[in-house]
């Protein structure tokens, strides 16, 4: 299975990248999404496979870790997925 390091975005809502959302334990204990609704969101490094899109390696302050996709993320409108793509602009 071939890796991709990319870029996701931090968002109120998951860690956004391939126009699916993922979320880890750090992330939560950690309160990224409340930071990212509040000071806007930011980008972190990641590595996945594009063979499977059901978690994904998250890099960050010196340790990878995993992160699930979240639940449901297909109901989430576009209309959200474009806001989150206006804010990072």
């Amino acid at each position: 299975m071939r890796k991709t390091f990319s870029f996701a975005f931090v968002t109120p809502m998951g860690i956004y990248v391939n126009r699916t959302f993922y979320t880890c334990a750090r992330a939560i204990e950690e309160q990224w999404y409340l930071r990212a609704a509040t000071s806007g969101t930011w980008l972190i490094p990641v590595i996945y496979s594009k063979d499977s899109i059901d978690s994904i390696r998250v890099i960050y302050d010196g340790e990878i870790f995993n992160a699930n996709v979240v639940p449901d993320t297909s109901k989430i409108s576009e209309f959200v997925r474009r806001s989150i793509r206006r804010d990072v602009s």
